[in-house]
């Protein structure tokens, strides 16, 4: 059920998420990347700050928020 999702984190662009979901598909943790940016045709020119939302179930959020600090991306954390 989608609304068991909370947001844990908001990146600024894609290329920080590649990491993130690598490590939860291999532990199995369900997540969604929520893109709110319009992406542009050529994507390094899509400058949206602030838009790509990664969302897991309620009850994993405290242990994917201590697997982006294990990454080194708790600055996104929100």
């Amino acid at each position: 059920d989608m609304n068991d999702f909370v947001v844990v984190a908001i990146f600024n662009n894609q290329r920080e998420t590649i990491k993130v979901r690598s490590v939860l598909e291999r532990k199995n943790i369900r997540y969604i990347i929520q893109d709110e940016a319009v992406v542009s045709v050529d994507p390094l020119q899509s400058i949206g700050l602030g838009d790509i939302k990664l969302k897991v179930e309620e009850e994993q959020e405290e242990n994917v928020k201590n697997i982006l600090k294990e990454l080194k991306k708790e600055k996104f954390i929100i």
